[in-house]
């Protein structure tokens, strides 16, 4: 099973953004963080954090794998799990096209406290 942690930080007054991934494969753990175009809000944030982390991995997405991705967004997992967004149904669109086979691919909603990982990088990549 692949696992994909993801978080996005974002700073209203700039409207910067930044993402954190923490990618599990094969027992090996990949930390990645990056900076994302500005957004107009945390969830949108969110939406471009994962886009930007499966673009990251895609080597490494097997279709044949179970994939497990965790976010502490409500809406990103919710609008996956729904395969719909009233305001992001692009990014929705975006992320199941990365997904080497969505119906093996489980969408995880995690407490702010279980995603510190990917929280962290995305915030120090933020604040370089």
């Amino acid at each position: 099973m692949i696992q994909i942690q993801t978080d996005a930080a974002y700073r209203p007054s700039s409207q910067e953004t930044a993402a954190g991934i923490v990618f599990v494969k094969d027992r090996k753990q990949a930390q990645m963080s990056g900076r994302l175009k500005p957004c107009r809000d945390n969830h949108e944030a969110e939406f471009q954090a994962l886009i930007w982390g499966l673009t990251q991995v895609q080597k490494e997405l097997d279709a044949k794998q179970l994939v497990e991705i965790q976010s502490d967004s409500k809406i990103l997992v919710s609008s996956l799990q729904k395969g719909y967004a009233k305001h992001f149904q692009e990014y929705v669109d975006q992320i199941l096209a990365l997904l080497p086979n969505p119906e093996l691919t489980f969408f995880v909603w995690v407490k702010d406290a279980e995603n510190k990982g990917p929280h962290q990088l995305a915030w120090q990549k933020l604040n370089k």
